[in-house]
């Protein structure tokens, strides 16, 4: 790294990033963390300069989310043009933000049909880099439908390719498949100091303790966990910790099958790791394809075996650090049964996930390799 500290923006066009219980919040509070130690950078909601710590203060509750009604198509479509319409108007205050900071780069969190941070900074000739986590384009799917669709989707792609470079959370530049090597796919990362030394699985104990983290939606998977369940005959051996909120109905489903369960609810994320500490086996029942699965960083820190679906993105990251089963609950269950029998196969899985997470995935080894890319490409 050079010793001249460039000078940048941190931007974030999506006030909902900013709820202290989400992924958003913990993957902008390490970035603005650790980006900063290379760059001297501001953080601004749209054009508003803000601190995360006020922002930590004022929300001291988790936040319930309800779901939404899917819309038609002619609302749909008519919400997307008038958000399109909405963010282009802010392209003149970002252009006056970006010349009076008198900064050489931004950097952005992709939002939906909002490429006002990527068009001000091509007009002031600065550099612009996308952090881009998930589809923007399928993430309106579960609210409302809409012709603009394909539209937003090509969209999307273009504004990646535009930007000096990428940084595909996950492996989703492995979707989109851009064909100029502006873009590279990163991970979530973990905490140094929040890396536990592993509590090994001794051959004398009586209950394995399995868990999950997170909140119940549907590409959890958590049918797969229960039906799977259903295989164990000495159900007497395990016992499920639930970690997250919403996961009653899951606690009764496996209450129901004879199995101990616990169902510790919402943890607050200070705390997690210590507790799952405790748990052997930790679960993922499902992913989308290319997404980064934040809870992993947690199991392997706390040291736990992990089981979880062959999708890319594991594969891509882990292929020798996680027991793969093959999506289905038959095979999940063999998975479970071959490690609740195999104590040094609990303890191996759980050392080599925690070994790679420590040399591969903490935060500063992760915004370390960005900022490089980014120093690289800085138009003076």
């Amino acid at each position: 790294m050079s010793d001249l500290k460039y000078k940048g923006i941190y931007l974030i066009q999506e006030k909902g990033c900013l709820n202290p219980f989400s992924g958003a919040f913990q993957h902008i509070s390490m970035g603005v963390e650790q980006l900063s130690k290379h760059f001297e950078l501001s953080l601004y909601l749209g054009n508003t300069k803000i601190d995360l710590k006020n922002i930590k203060s004022t929300n001291s509750k988790e936040k319930k989310t309800t779901s939404s009604v899917v819309k038609n198509w002619v609302y749909g479509t008519s919400k997307d043009l008038f958000l399109l319409l909405n963010n282009l108007k802010t392209i003149p205050s970002l252009i006056r933000l970006y010349k009076s900071s008198k900064i050489q780069f931004v950097y952005e969190r992709a939002s939906y049909l909002n490429f006002s941070g990527l068009i001000a900074a091509k007009i002031c000739g600065i550099s612009h880099y996308y952090e881009a986590n998930g589809l923007q384009f399928e993430s309106r799917k579960k609210y409302y439908k809409s012709y603009f669709y394909l539209f937003a989707k090509y969209l999307e792609k273009i504004s990646y390719k535009k930007s000096t470079h990428t940084f595909f959370v996950g492996s989703y530049g492995d979707f989109w498949k851009i064909s100029k090597s502006n873009w590279t796919n990163v991970e979530n990362g973990i905490e140094i100091q929040n890396i536990l030394e592993q509590k090994k699985c001794e051959s004398d104990t009586k209950i394995i303790d399995i868990c999950f983290v997170g909140r119940f939606m549907k590409h959890q998977k958590l049918d797969v966990l229960v039906t799977g369940l259903k295989e164990f005959k000495n159900t007497s051996s395990l016992r499920v910790n639930l970690i997250g909120t919403g996961l009653e109905d899951i606690e009764q489903n496996i209450n129901n099958l004879g199995i101990n369960v616990i169902n510790h609810g919402f943890v607050n994320r200070n705390d997690i790791i210590p507790l799952l500490s405790n748990f052997p086996i930790a679960i993922i029942g499902g992913s989308p394809e290319f997404q980064s699965c934040m809870k992993l960083f947690d199991y392997g820190a706390a040291g736990c075996a992990v089981i979880a679906p062959r999708i890319h993105n594991l594969e891509l990251w882990f292929a020798d650090d996680i027991l793969f089963f093959e999506g289905s609950s038959i095979d999940f269950a063999l998975k479970l049964d071959t490690l609740i029998k195999d104590f040094d196969l609990i303890n191996l899985y759980g050392k080599k996930l925690q070994k790679k997470i420590l040399n591969h995935f903490t935060w500063d080894k992760i915004f370390y390799s960005k900022a490089l890319i980014m120093e690289s490409k800085i138009k003076l």
